[in-house]
């Protein structure tokens, strides 16, 4: 079993902080728990927590069940008040974050970081970069660097501890300037969200200037990464593929691949993660589906417990070849309030549409509207990578019918399919902003 160094920096500082000398899954939880109750007493200092957790000792917390009967936190407490989640003063916030949800109300989240908090994000973007890059090498950054403390400045300053180069790019707008970056700078890796690296693997294909462009590794990072489109970029740009999962409120550090590339090792000396239903709030049994559910260690700004992320994954139940203490999440299967659901429970996401739409050569990228009403309708449109070739609706029918989940979803609940044309209106670039299907209701006729 080879250990990555992101594996043995957690399992240096757990065995320094446990006092252990060999790491097991006992020490491990050992140190999470201890971790845990320095929490619950950091959290205390909030108004929010101070109310929520008024009846709990962290001394009480003996075991994980024990944990369990603290209260979630939902990302609507969040929004109500994020200045009661405080923990220190605000002269010593260093950096203030502010989400938009997607909601009716327009409240926005902020998440507050002290110059600690963002140390720990530095530490973790060192040692989880180099899963896959090496001393030496320049990495092309496709994040937001512009503001101080951004995500770009914090993974330039975790590579350059890593001894690599980083260079804040940002978000794509220009795909031909990016390919140039590219190709002038001998950029070794880059560091982007998975639509704008698909769109400039698509574009690199068809232009002779950068057909043999060629990079040692790729990071996918900020929004959900479908299969499809790790395979096409790898097969692009000649390199594996790593994907990335966090949020900003996990400190923007959650989990990141190793080099087997079978699910996220997670960063379990700053986070603990559940895994739970989000229909009866119990935790799954390992392997099955459910929500994620995470807490966090040594926030010094917004420590957040049991704090319900909406997300919908699982861990793998088998150990990976470089730890057999650390699990994985496997990658997520998209979002419990952004899918459209049925009586039997089955739903239909974004990302099950991606696995599809992406496989097809000449699809850039795509529209799914939902409308409900006397009839359920899917309608699908495309944009080409290139116009003069047609996307050929029979194509996206018959990848569905391979689907075995899809296909069977459409015929249980009456679906109808819908090819409603090309469209030129999808933006090249996104910014940070997350793919989502839409859903419309339709008069009943």
């Amino acid at each position: 079993m080879t250990k990555t160094m992101y594996e043995k920096w957690m399992e240096d500082r757990i065995l320094k902080e446990t006092g252990q000398k060999e790491l097991s899954s006992e020490v491990l939880k050992l140190y999470q728990l201890n971790e845990i109750r320095k929490t619950i007493n950091t959290a205390k200092k909030s108004k929010f927590y101070g109310e929520v957790l008024k009846s709990i000792k962290s001394e009480d917390i003996k075991d994980f069940e024990d944990f369990k009967r603290i209260p979630f936190t939902d990302s609507e407490d969040l929004s109500n008040n994020p200045k009661n989640f405080l923990c220190a003063a605000l002269d010593q916030i260093s950096r203030i974050v502010t989400i938009n949800t997607s909601g009716t109300t327009g409240i926005s989240k902020r998440i507050f970081f002290t110059e600690n908090d963002l140390k720990a994000t530095i530490e973790f973007f060192r040692y989880g970069m180099q899963n896959l890059v090496n001393v030496g090498q320049s990495i092309l950054i496709l994040m937001p660097g512009s503001s101080p403390s951004s995500i770009g400045l914090l993974l330039k300053k975790g590579l350059y501890e890593a001894g690599c180069e980083g260079i804040i790019y940002g978000p794509v707008f220009d795909i031909w300037d990016a390919l140039e970056t590219l190709k002038l700078k001998k950029i070794d890796c880059i560091v982007g969200l998975p639509t704008q690296v698909f769109y400039l693997a698509k574009f690199k294909n068809i232009d002779s200037r950068y057909q043999y462009l060629k990079l040692k590794g790729i990071l996918l990072s900020a929004d959900y990464v479908p299969r499809a489109i790790c395979n096409d970029v790898s097969k692009a740009f000649n390199c594996p593929v790593f994907t990335h999962y966090g949020m900003t409120e996990m400190g923007y550090g959650g989990g990141v691949e190793c080099s087997a590339l079978n699910g996220y090792h997670m960063r379990d000396v700053d986070l603990y993660i559940e895994i739970i239903d989000p229909l009866t709030d119990k935790n799954v049994s390992e392997g099955n589906y459910g929500e994620v559910v995470f807490t966090t260690f040594r926030r010094e700004g917004m420590p957040l417990i049991r704090y319900r992320t909406g997300d919908i994954a699982r861990f793998l139940p088998k150990s990976c070849s470089c730890s057999d203490v650390f699990r994985r999440l496997d990658y997520v299967r998209g979002r419990l309030h952004e899918n459209l659901s049925f009586k039997d429970g089955s739903f239909i996401s974004i990302g099950m549409l991606d696995e599809i739409m992406f496989q097809i050569d000449n699809v850039l990228d795509y529209r799914a509207v939902i409308k409900e009403g006397e009839k359920i309708i899917l309608c699908l449109s495309v944009k080409p990578v290139n116009k003069e070739i047609p996307v050929k609706f029979i194509d996206i029918a018959n990848l569905i019918k391979k689907d075995k989940y899809l296909s069977s979803l459409i015929e249980n609940n009456n679906i109808f399919l819908e090819f409603t044309g090309i469209i030129d209106d999808v933006e090249i670039s996104n910014g940070m902003k997350k793919r989502k299907l839409v859903l419309m209701t339709h008069e009943r006729t």
